[in-house]
């Protein structure tokens, strides 16, 4: 009996152990081969610095105006009288032409009442300057047989005695004068004449209306020589000069482009903007008082610059050069900016500059340089 129990107990062992090995052989985890971890490297692409003289293209818009404009308005009160409809938007008037001829029959009436007095003033001294100023009384009598209360009283005859001047003053002939030479001068506010060949671009009144002094009564101008008032920032500004070459072109209409002179230079900076104006002077038969153009001018050349991408810019500081497969940064100087691109200078020949800075991108950071057409 106990021969046969412990053959069973060495059975049950043997057992024991061959379960305890299989369960060891099937649990233990296979050797993995340890892979190797590929490094990520970045493609980027490059340009080649090469330094040159790069001419700065200031690039601006504006709205043009002729340089010849007057605001017209009143300095007297009346009825506006009749024209035959001239005074119209967009009706020419010759130099000289009345423009507006505002009723005045009571001035008129005061003024030739203004002259007669004066004239009765001159008739009174005559026998006094006879007598006592025979010299003199020749011109004076000139004067008074061609004066006229219908026309425009003439310069007084000189006077070259000292007693002669006093006496004319104390019979108030030189206050006189001038009393009426004051009123002509308002008489002839009633009518506005044009000042130079031209157009009306607004009218404001009509015949009949009540025209009252300090009232705006329309616009005219020359419509030949214009004005474009655009601007620039400060820096650039400086770089611009009085009778510089610009080229003006009218945005959608490639045909329609016209060459303007820099003809004044706003020596201030707008306090909103921040930006210094300038103004295009510009002749044109096909030009209109109100036109939206874009004005490119050539300013003066930066030397020892490169022209880059805007978007390789770091804080418009820095850029990054490539040197051995590795990220660098250099510092670099901003001379000028165009809509895209930007004018620096502070870079050597030779060097390789990205052309556009990939993500996440640092200094040290492992590059390739892409090869291919760009």
């Amino acid at each position: 009996m106990k021969k046969r129990q412990v053959i069973i107990i060495v059975v049950a062992i043997v057992i024991l152990a061959i379960g305890v090995l299989v369960k060891n052989i099937i649990s233990k985890p296979k050797e993995r081969s340890v892979s190797q971890i590929k490094e990520n490297v970045t493609t980027v692409f490059t340009t080649v610095v090469k330094n040159d003289s790069i001419p700065v293209h200031v690039e601006s818009t504006g709205t043009l105006e002729a340089e010849k404009r007057i605001e017209l308005f009143s300095e007297v009160q009346g009825v506006m009288e009749a024209n035959n409809g001239k005074f119209k938007a967009g009706n020419s008037f010759r130099k000289g032409e009345i423009l507006i001829r505002i009723r005045s029959n009571d001035q008129q009436a005061q003024l030739y009442a203004q002259r007669s007095s004066f004239q009765t003033v001159l008739m009174a001294i005559m026998p006094d300057l006879k007598a006592d100023y025979a010299d003199e009384f020749g011109s004076w009598d000139n004067y008074i047989k061609a004066f006229s209360v219908e026309k425009i009283v003439q310069i007084l005859p000189k006077v070259e005695s000292d007693k002669l001047e006093s006496f004319l003053i104390g019979r108030a002939v030189f206050s006189g004068y001038h009393a009426l030479k004051n009123m002509e001068i308002i008489n002839g506010k009633y009518n506005i004449t044009a000042p130079y060949n031209g157009v009306l671009i607004a009218a404001n009144v009509n015949p009949g209306t009540v025209i009252r002094p300090g009232q705006e009564l329309g616009t005219f101008i020359q419509p030949l020589n214009y004005e474009l008032e655009t601007s620039t920032d400060a820096v650039t500004a400086e770089r611009l000069n009085l009778g510089q070459s610009v080229d003006l072109s009218l945005q959608g209409m490639p045909n329609k482009q016209w060459n303007g002179t820099i003809s004044r230079l706003v020596k201030a900076i707008d306090k909103s903007s921040r930006m210094s104006t300038f103004f295009v002077s510009v002749q044109g038969t096909d030009l209109k008082e109100g036109m939206f153009l874009q004005a490119k001018v050539k300013a003066n050349e930066v030397s020892n610059a490169f022209e880059i991408s805007r978007a390789s810019l770091i804080d418009n500081q820095q850029v990054f050069v490539v040197e051995d497969s590795m990220l660098v940064l250099r510092s670099i100087q901003t001379a000028y900016f165009n809509q895209t691109t930007a004018i620096i200078s502070g870079l050597k020949d030779g060097e390789v500059v990205l052309t556009k800075v990939p993500p996440a991108a640092f200094e040290g950071m492992k590059v390739i340089v892409y090869k291919g057409k760009q």
